[in-house]
């Protein structure tokens, strides 16, 4: 598959890749606590350029670094081990996932983009407190590289409308195809209906979030083509993380580094890599927290 990138901009991003890189304690448990308060706090009060998008899966914050001086020398820190970089195309955020983000890269819209670093810094993991067994949660980075556009890997690339919500008993679902999921609801008023073997009460809030999905402009695109060979995914490896994805989608792919979260860890790999959550909800994690951010060598 020819490149999305510029090859001269491809020669570039190639020459500042260095693989998967964690430097533990980067942060102290209070200040990433701090960093929450503050964060959230700017939610609240819609200060600057921070807003928030809130489904059911997952709840981002995002923010610029020059709306403090906190931030700026949050961004000094950073730079001090990964090296200089910019933001372009996506804000700096912080999102708390309540399911596990699927098999993705973050490599952007724009092939005259030198692309650099994923980074995140968890920053909270709450755990199910009900439960005796729980393991911290973990990013899994795959040795498999990808110069086109964002986005996200699965065989089924016929439509581009799927989206995860929660049916009436609390359990997420992948919907895969929002808008004929609402042409099943949109007349019924508080009553209960049945979609694809799960349950759900529909009333009209349901009904306005569920249209608000239909409206969503998606950001990556959805390929099969990471496949490029017949190498069946280890079995053992997805049960253990990759379970919260059909075990289809992993074919070609090897997993360089599992990554474990630890609060206040600086954890980044070049945007090139496929990279997913594990499935942490088998292990008790009710949601995790991270900072998140994808850089460039040079500023647009």
């Amino acid at each position: 598959m020819s490149s999305f990138f510029d090859e001269n901009i491809l020669e570039k991003i190639k020459k500042h890749e260095t693989g998967v890189n964690v430097v533990e304690n980067f942060l102290t448990k209070n200040e990433c606590d701090e960093l929450l308060d503050y964060f959230r706090n700017l939610k609240n009060k819609s200060v600057g350029k921070s807003q928030s998008v809130e489904r059911e899966e997952s709840t981002k914050i995002f923010f610029d670094f020059e709306q403090s001086e906190r931030l700026l020398n949050l961004k000094k820190r950073i730079e001090e081990k990964v090296g200089e970089f910019f933001v372009n195309d996506f804000q700096p955020h912080i999102i708390t996932s309540r399911y596990p983000l699927r098999l993705h890269a973050d490599t952007g819209k724009n092939p005259k983009d030198v692309i650099f670093k994923n980074i995140i810094i968890p920053l909270e993991i709450v755990y199910n407190e009900n439960s005796k067994s729980k393991k911290p949660p973990n990013t899994i980075i795959f040795k498999n590289k990808w110069y086109n556009e964002s986005a996200l890997f699965t065989q089924n690339i016929g439509k581009d409308y799927d989206f995860i919500i929660k049916d009436k008993n609390g359990n997420f679902v992948d919907i895969l195809d929002i808008n004929d999921f609402y042409k099943n609801i949109v007349n019924l008023d508080n009553q209960e209906t049945i979609y694809k073997n799960s349950s759900f009460h529909v009333d009209e809030k349901f009904k306005k979030y569920i249209e608000s999905l239909t409206k969503s402009k998606r950001y990556n695109i959805r390929t099969n083509k990471h496949m490029v060979n017949d190498l069946n995914f280890n079995e053992e490896d997805y049960r253990k993380y990759m379970s919260h994805q059909p075990y289809e989608d992993c074919k070609s792919l090897e997993i360089d580094k599992v990554v474990e979260w630890k609060i206040g860890s600086l954890i980044y790999w070049d945007r090139s890599r496929i990279h997913s959550s594990d499935n942490f909800l088998i292990n008790n994690v009710l949601n995790k927290t991270p900072l998140a951010m994808f850089t460039s060598k040079i500023k647009f």
